[in-house]
This record gives structure tokens, sequence and C-alpha cells, in this order.
């Protein structure tokens, strides 16, 4: 396959990614708003909003200053990378894998897998085993009361373990019907060929 036919392959709609990722910025700040001032949980309110703030200026810097349609493969994964690493700083700030939006962390690498070469599916799933592992043993505790919950380590570590299950688990089907999608996607632009090229036929044949 060459290599133009790879590119329009394996990308992401520039539009769409980025409505995404309003959505999820939304939410976020949403969330950590409500929990600080209508609950009165307590926690790095502060560094929370800063790191949602830098999610802001990705995605104007995508929105203002990457001008393609489509986002290649190398470009969707720095942004996928800032999200892991945005969505993986605020665990840390709020509980790590005890926080029960910890299963966002899958959704990069799953969006991922149906959209973007496998080479870059793998390294966005080992970069989420790493947030994983890491928040499981390197985070504040959650915040305001949730703080004093005593949790049994059986169930604690069994959180980590069900993220990975999942991670591996959802990558593999979104990856087995990204490649049904990509199979479509290369015969379609085949029988548009074909009819090009048939156009082109006729044309000369009614110029003659």
């Amino acid at each position: 396959m060459e290599l133009s036919k790879i590119s329009e392959t394996y990308s992401l709609n520039r539009s769409t990614y980025v409505n995404l990722r309003w959505i999820g910025i939304i939410g976020q700040l949403i969330t950590i708003n409500s929990v600080y001032f209508i609950l009165g949980f307590d926690f790095d309110f502060i560094k929370a909003n800063l790191i949602i703030f830098l999610g802001v200026l990705s995605n104007i810097f995508l929105i203002y200053y990457y001008n393609k349609i489509q986002l290649s493969n190398r470009s969707a994964l720095n942004f996928l990378l800032i999200d892991i690493i945005q969505l993986s700083a605020l665990l840390y700030l709020t509980g790590g894998v005890l926080n029960p939006f910890s299963i966002f962390l899958l959704i990069p690498s799953v969006f991922a897998s149906s959209n973007l070469e496998i080479r870059t599916n793998i390294f966005l799933i080992f970069i989420t085993l790493i947030s994983i592992i890491l928040l499981t043993f390197y985070s504040n505790s959650l915040p305001g009361p949730l703080s004093k919950l005593v949790i049994n380590n059986y169930y604690y570590y069994s959180i980590p373990i069900a993220l990975v299950i999942a991670l591996i688990f959802l990558n593999y089907f979104a990856l087995i019907f990204g490649r049904e999608s990509n199979i479509r996607k290369e015969a379609l632009n085949k029988i548009q060929e074909v009819i090009s090229k048939e156009q082109e036929l006729v044309s000369l044949g009614t110029q003659a």
C-alpha cells in the first residue's frame, strides 16, 4: 500500500476530535468545580484547574494552528498522549485509581485502535498501563470526606486489575472493528478509481 493511501486510512478528522476534546474538557471543569464549590470537598483545586487549562490550550492550538482537515497518525499520537497525561495528572490529585473517573483513561487508546496504526495503538496502551500502575501506588487521597474511607487491599488492587483487563478487551474489539472499517474504505477507494477510469475511457471514446 502506498504511503498516501496509508495516511488516508489511518487518520482522524480534526473537527470531530476537537469537539470530543471540548466535551471532555467541559466535563472535567463541571466535575472539578462542582465537587469543590457545591459539595465542599477539599483537594488541590487550583492545580486541577490549571491542568484542565493546559488541555484547553492544546485544543486551541489544534483549532487555529493545525491547518489540515485530517490529523496524521503522528499528530494524533501526540495529542492523544496529551489527553492521557492530562487525565492522569487530574486523577493523581483526586484519588488515583479509586477515583470513579479513572475509567476514562481507557478512551484514548481505544479511540486510536479503530483509527490509527497498530504501532500507535500499542504505544498508547503501554502508556496507559504505566499510568494505571503509577496511579495505583502514587496519588493523593480522595477529596474531602471520601479520604477517610477504609478500603480493603483486595478491593483496592482489584480496581487497577479490572482497568487493565478492560483496556486489553476494549482495544482488541475496537482493533477488529477498525480493521474491518479500513478494509471497506480501501475497497471503496478501489471502486471509485475503477469508476473514474471508466468515465475517462467513455469520455475519450465520445470525443473520438
